[in-house]
């Protein structure tokens, strides 16, 4: 990323604070996904490859897409989001809320959407420990 995005993230997060950033970042994701929208998609599989091909389109990593039966949620395993240099947290995830609010749009304009869902995220690391942000999507 460039000097001035990193200086940008850091200066942003210094005037508005951390959760007035995530909910500014989630809104630009949501408009993003306004560009970026998807088919109406029967199944899951479609879905997770029409959410693939618009983040190929933009650069932005790819997604596989799961069911948590226990807690009857979607989860949503994204890899390749761009980062921040040190700024986020974790170090470099400083863009992790703009993926909520792209996959909150894309979920919601899918026949049979669960109405007032809600999505969270959290970055981890996966067996191999590369970094994934987890979003999880449901009541």
């Amino acid at each position: 990323m460039s000097l001035f995005i990193q200086e940008f993230a850091r200066s942003f997060d210094a005037q508005v604070g951390r959760d007035g950033g995530e909910r500014f970042l989630k809104d630009v994701g949501r408009q993003m996904a306004t560009r970026l929208s998807l088919p109406a998609c029967a199944t899951m599989d479609a879905l997770e490859r029409e959410m693939n091909a618009a983040l190929a389109l933009i650069q932005w990593g790819s997604v596989i897409l799961d069911i948590d039966t226990s807690d009857r949620k979607l989860v949503l395993k994204h890899t390749g989001i761009p980062t921040v240099a040190s700024v986020g947290e974790p170090s470099g995830y400083w863009l992790a809320p703009v993926l909520a609010g792209l996959y909150s749009v894309w979920l919601e304009q899918q026949p049979d959407a669960l109405p007032d869902a809600r999505i969270s995220w959290a970055v981890e690391s996966d067996v191999n420990n590369i970094q994934l942000v987890m979003l999880t999507y449901g009541h």
